[in-house]
Formats: structure tokens, C-alpha cells, sequence
């Protein structure tokens, strides 16, 4: 009996992401891939057009779910909205675990090389608008945004290498996040309320 054509479509992503993950996109092989997938080399051009489109659509859902947490409005004095920047990065990585650290670290050769400086750079883009208006203006520079953007997005990467409880993440994420925050002058709701405690 055949197999129906999607269990075969993902029998072949789950090889691809196996075997990129492995060996890279430059060294993945799509004989490999099919061999893991039990289908011959040739019968998986007829579900993906070549090695190209076959890492892309390994790594599209990270790619849109990185796109997603890096749109999500980030105000660091909200503790509320902070928790939910971080619960949603975590969440991201958690679910897409493999893919992103392909694209981090097995992507050379591919249309992807180099995206982590461009998440870098899109990282430190909004550091620089959305949290050093908190410095005096003396002290704001993109080199510090730059900075930062690289910090967080190397830490996520060193921390999501190694396979973690969501909530372990999310609460270094959030410790993080909060002390850059305090650490450029904001302030977030618990410290406010602590404040006007006092």
C-alpha cells in the first residue's frame, strides 16, 4: 500500500531538518534525505523543487515566528508586556527549536547566510529606538545598540543550543530584559509601585 503523498512530504521535511541540522546546508544531501525519508532521490523532486526550497521550508516556520516576536511591541516599563515579550520568544525557540539553530549555524551556502546579523541589526534597531531614548543623549550610540542586539540574540542562541524547560527560558529571558532595562534607566511597574510605596 502507498503511502498518502503528505505523510511522504513529511517524512522528507523531518529527514531534511535531520540532515541539515547534521551537516549544513552545503554538506546536506538530498540522497540522504530521501534515503531517510524511504523514498528514492528521484521521487523527492517531485514534492520540492531542490535542495534550495527544501531547507526553506525547514526553516520558514522559525523564520516567521522570529518575525512575529520581533514585531511584538516592546515598552519595558510594563512588567505585563514584558513578560509576554518573553513568554512569546521562548515559546518561538521552544517550537522551533531545531530550525532556528539551523539557520544560526548551518546556513552557509544558503539564500539564509548571515540572517543572525540581520536579526542582530533588527534587534539593535529597536533597542535604539524603543529603549536608549531612556539614556541622556550623551550616552546614546547605535554602537550600544549594537551591542545589546548582539548580546541577546548570541545569549538566546548559546541558550536554546541546549534543550531547556520553556519556563526556565522565559524567566532568564525576562531576568534579562529586566536588568538591560534597569540598566538604561527604566523603570518597570514593580519598581513604580515600590517607589510609590515609599
Amino acid at each position: 500500500m502507498q503511502k498518502p503523498k503528505e505523510e511522504i512530504r513529511r517524512a522528507i521535511l523531518r529527514a531534511a531538518e535531520e540532515e541539515f541540522y547534521k551537516e549544513g546546508f552545503k554538506g546536506g544531501s538530498m540522497r540522504r534525505i530521501a534515503a531517510k525519508a524511504g523514498i528514492s532521490p528521484g521521487n523527492i523532486y517531485g514534492y520540492f523543487g531542490g535542495k534550495t526550497q527544501l531547507f526553506e521550508e525547514v526553516v520558514r516556520p522559525a523564520i516567521e515566528g522570529v518575525k512575529e516576536a520581533l514585531r511584538t511591541p516592546y515598552r519595558c516599563r510594563y512588567q505585563g508586556v514584558l513578560r509576554e515579550v518573553t513568554r512569546q520568544i521562548a515559546a518561538t525557540f521552544d517550537e522551533n527549536r531545531i530550525p532556528i539553530l539551523i539557520l544560526a549555524y548551518h546556513a552557509d551556502g544558503s539564500p539564509y547566510e548571515g540572517i543572525d546579523g540581520i536579526l542582530s541589526r533588527e534587534i539593535a534597531r529597536r533597542v535604539y529606538r524603543e529603549l536608549l531614548p531612556n539614556l541622556p543623549a550623551e550616552k546614546r550610540s547605535r554602537l550600544l545598540a549594537e551591542m545589546i542586539g548582539q548580546a541577546l540574540l548570541r545569549g538566546m542562541l548559546e541558550m536554546f543550543a541546549a534543550p531547556r524547560e520553556q519556563q526556565e527560558m522565559e524567566q532568564a529571558l525576562e531576568s534579562f530584559l529586566e536588568l538591560m532595562c534597569g540598566m538604561i534607566g527604566c523603570k518597570t511597574e514593580s519598581v513604580d509601585s515600590l517607589n510609590n510605596a515609599g
